[in-house]
């Protein structure tokens, strides 16, 4: 698991000001806690190795709002 700065894709765009800060698992998996919202989402790696983006636009499955239990098997498996 590493930190990593969280970018969104949305519309075709990513806008700096929607970036959060999230924990990155091994399975590709990336969690973030913002906006008084948790999310667990498909991470796709960029250039920048501390920097991982979430497309919004083609893969808009939240993890966690069918199963919050996911998080604790990620964990888990850590």
């Amino acid at each position: 698991m590493k930190k990593v700065t969280v970018q969104y894709l949305f519309g075709g765009e990513n806008s700096e000001i929607d970036n959060e800060e999230g924990i990155l698992f091994p399975n590709g998996k990336v969690f973030v806690a913002g906006n008084g919202e948790l999310g667990l989402y498909n991470a796709m790696e960029t250039e920048n190795q501390d920097v991982v983006t979430v497309d919004l636009d083609n893969d808009t499955e939240e993890f966690m709002r069918e199963n919050p239990a996911v998080l604790i098997d990620l964990l888990s498996a850590v």
